[in-house]
């Protein structure tokens, strides 16, 4: 079959507005992080800054920038933010051609609380009605982040999936994950690659500290890999090749927004460019590492020669494979001396 693109990336893209603050205190309460604001004061904003995201926009640039013909199904107002994001798209060479335009809703939103190089999202999505284009064939498509009535898409996106032999990239977001696995499962079944964070995953299949247990739950819901990233704590991947574990990339964090973003395009560019997922769990970490010391998602994000060339200078940073209880522990204890 003659493929247009190599991935075509499906959800909703934002404006975010990021507002660093220092006039917060963080604490731990019954293990969960709580930010204890001054409710009713006027806190002072250090710095402000405006930019496109949206879990599918990054991935959609993040591909493109590694070398991947890449196009973008979304949702877009016909508003200024509309035509910020069009025209984004347009300048990092992401096709265009199944783009709509919505004349009755906004651009959807969302504000960053970043402190200290973490961040919480409050998130605004406008409401859509979804329908999805007919496609030309692609390699890959990835779908990840919508707002309500997301699986409005699915019956036409699983016909698209199965008559063109598409692999899929799935990174569910809020709405998906709280619709839960049944509102999921077709997608699931097709599924190449699943993409949380750990939390996300227990979210889906039920509490453990067992990384191999919970990356075993997850693909037992149908995906033939899983990727799970521990924020700082590093990041797993569970495949027919194998059990892996990598450290967090070394490096300064300034803002985290993305990071997960461009881990999972990372390493499922790796994937479509014919890698491991050995060698698929080297690159996300390295993209996210990147993005992290860039404030927003998607300034940071590398070319495929820019990740090559990290790697070539930190040839002993590479995953280890898990296969015994000894290796089980030596993972543990890495994990554990690492700051959450």
């Amino acid at each position: 079959m003659k493929y247009k693109y190599d991935i075509i990336s499906i959800g909703d893209a934002t404006i975010d507005t990021f507002l660093f603050i220092h006039d917060v205190e963080i604490k731990n309460i019954k293990g969960q992080k709580k930010a204890l604001l001054n409710w009713g004061d006027k806190l002072p904003v250090d710095e402000l800054y405006r930019t496109v995201a949206g879990n599918a926009a990054n991935n959609a640039v993040g591909s493109s920038r590694l070398g991947l013909k890449t196009a973008f199904y979304t949702v877009l107002a016909h508003d200024t933010g509309g035509r910020e994001i069009m025209h984004k798209m347009r300048k990092e060479k992401v096709a265009d051609d199944y783009i709509t335009i919505d004349d009755k809703h906004g651009t959807n939103a969302s504000t960053v609380i970043s402190f200290e190089g973490e961040r919480t999202i409050l998130v605004y999505h406008e409401h859509r009605s979804y329908k999805l284009p007919k496609f030309a064939p692609s390699k890959w498509v990835y779908l990840t982040s919508m707002g309500e009535g997301f699986e409005k898409i699915h019956k036409d996106l699983i016909k698209y999936i199965d008559h063109n032999k598409v692999k899929v990239g799935f990174n569910p977001g809020t709405y998906q994950l709280r619709k839960g696995v049944t509102v999921n499962r077709e997608i699931l079944k097709r599924t190449e690659v699943l993409s949380l964070n750990k939390e996300e995953a227990i979210s889906w299949v039920g509490e453990t500290d067992d990384m191999e247990e919970l990356c075993k739950r997850l693909r037992q819901l149908g995906p033939k890999a899983v990727a799970i990233t521990d924020g700082r704590k590093g990041a797993y991947s569970h495949s027919d090749e194998g059990f892996f574990y990598i450290p967090e990339f070394p490096g300064p964090r300034i803002e985290a927004t993305g990071a997960g973003d461009s881990f999972t395009s990372a390493y499922i560019s790796a994937l479509v460019l014919g890698k491991k997922h050995q060698q698929a769990l080297q690159w996300g970490p390295v993209n996210a590492g990147n993005v992290v010391q860039h404030i927003g998602p998607m300034e940071g994000l590398l070319s495929r020669a820019q990740i090559e060339t990290r790697l070539k200078k930190m040839k002993s940073w590479v995953p280890i494979e898990i296969t015994n209880e000894a290796t089980k522990k030596r993972v543990a204890a890495i994990v554990a001396k690492k700051i959450d």
